[in-house]
């Protein structure tokens, strides 16, 4: 017999309105939403029990659209951590998705990791051995041998990434991670590590296959090469010009904004001195261009890429970037959910969605910093 649980709040956010909702209680059978309403109209002596969560704001969990199950953003050289031991990188997951989970984020999108770690833990999580996030998770990352791509594997010509993509497919991932550009401009102008037959090949095999694609890519050739074949996601979008944001506008691809490694001085200070000091140094032009895709009006989500339990500091930023609270509210739930392909099961608190529900101190329309206090 499903549990009946009423939650009471001192009032509700249900991920769609563009206020906050005078009824305070939300009814759950199982494990799904039933009903909103007001709790002087409940009776709680029906309910198998009672969360009473007053005081306090209920919203739907978050969700983040960029990270890694074994990047941890605050340890130092964290990129190069990535060749630690795999029991060591497993490790490190398992107490990475906890704190993801504590923050509020009760969804991930894990673009890629080492050995299939992601769909360990998400196999873990499902048959109720762990306690975490939901989890989408996109396998082996695929790179070109010379290309960016520290969490990615090397693969080269078509037939290596057709084969890639189909050895993701066989192991079970959610969807398929590409890495085209690096991440900053250095002295040149943004060259794709991958051909455009290799990205087509990429997008193409795995439309076939029922998956989406996400692709590290931040500007250059390949960003245009990757909107004309139908790229899914694009990820990072630090060097976007206005006219590949209009050649966006008119696609069916939705940015993933990570705004920490560009503003978060805890993150740009782990990098490896080469990194960091290009990151210090081209802070001014990305953000220009992060301002200039958000005030376009492109539905937008956000990830952490890392800096696992930050995602309340990423929609902090994406509002200092000129998003109103509502954009960055939604960045973290509805929008991250159409971009997971979920928003019929999670992202909002509507009836028969699941009851992934958060309990936040104060009113995030006011002070977009409320998100933080979970």
């Amino acid at each position: 017999m499903n549990e009946r649980i009423l939650i009471r709040g001192s009032c509700i956010w249900d991920g769609v309105a563009s206020n906050l909702l005078p009824e305070d209680s939300i009814t759950i059978v199982g494990k799904k939403i039933q009903a909103i309403s007001k709790y002087r109209e409940s009776d709680p002596c029906s309910f198998d029990r009672l969360l009473d969560f007053s005081g306090f704001t209920l919203m739907p969990g978050m969700i983040d659209c960029h990270t890694h199950h074994s990047l941890d953003a605050t340890l130092k050289n964290f990129l190069e951590r990535m060749g630690d031991s795999i029991s060591d990188l497993t490790i490190r997951a398992g107490d990475l998705m906890k704190k993801d989970l504590e923050s509020g984020v009760t969804t991930c999108r894990t673009l890629g990791d080492k050995e299939y770690i992601d769909i360990s833990y998400r196999e873990a999580v499902n048959n109720g051995l762990e306690v975490g996030p939901r989890y989408l998770v996109a396998g082996k990352g695929i790179r070109a041998a010379k290309g960016h791509g520290f969490v990615g594997y090397p693969f080269n010509g078509p037939d290596e990434i057709r084969n890639a993509v189909i050895e993701n497919v066989a192991a079970g991932v959610d969807l398929i991670k590409i890495y085209i550009s690096g991440t900053l401009r250095g002295n040149g102008n943004l060259p794709s590590f991958l051909t455009r037959e290799e990205i087509e090949t990429a997008i193409i095999t795995s439309h076939e296959k029922g998956l989406k694609v996400a692709s590290h890519c931040v500007g250059g050739i390949g960003l245009d090469w990757a909107l004309e074949a139908g790229l899914d996601t694009l990820e990072h979008a630090y060097y976007i010009n206005d006219y590949q944001i209009e050649k966006l506008s008119n696609s069916n691809t939705s940015p993933v904004l990570t705004l920490s490694p560009v503003l978060n001085d805890q993150v740009i200070k782990n990098y490896p001195d080469y990194l960091m000091t290009g990151h210090f140094e081209e802070r001014d032009e990305i953000v220009s261009r992060l301002r200039a895709l958000i005030s376009s009006g492109i539905p937008f989500s956000l990830g952490t890429d890392g800096m696992h339990g930050g995602l309340a500091r990423e929609a902090e930023y994406a509002v200092k970037l000129g998003a109103t609270n509502i954009q960055a509210l939604h960045a973290v739930t509805i929008n991250g959910a159409k971009v997971c392909g979920i928003e019929n099961e999670t992202g909002s608190l509507l009836p028969g969605k699941y009851a992934d529900i958060i309990a936040i101190e104060g009113d995030p329309f006011r002070d977009i910093g409320a998100l933080a206090k979970v």
